[in-house]
C-alpha cells in the first residue's frame, strides 16, 4: 500500500470491512514519513506534540482525518 504523505501530519487507515470489529487507526506523519506506531486521539483541549517535528495534534485533527476517510 502506498500513501502520499506530502503535507499531511495525520493519516487515518481503515481496517478491511470484512472484519467483525472493523475500525480505523491513526498514524502520525512526521516529516513526510508515516510512523509505524498508532496514535490515539487525545482528550479535547489537551493536544499531544511530536517530540521530533514539534507538530501539535488536537482532538479536532483526528476528527478531520477520520472525516476525510481512510485508505
Amino acid at each position: 500500500m502506498f500513501i502520499d504523505c506530502i503535507g499531511m501530519v495525520l493519516a487515518y487507515i481503515s481496517d478491511p470491512l470484512d472484519e467483525e470489529n472493523a475500525r480505523g487507526h491513526f498514524y502520525h506523519v512526521c516529516r513526510g514519513v508515516l510512523q509505524k506506531d498508532e496514535v490515539l486521539p487525545p482528550p479535547p483541549g489537551e493536544p499531544i506534540a511530536c517530540t521530533v517535528c514539534g507538530v501539535e495534534l488536537e482532538y479536532e485533527d483526528f476528527v478531520d482525518a477520520q472525516m476525510k476517510g481512510g485508505t
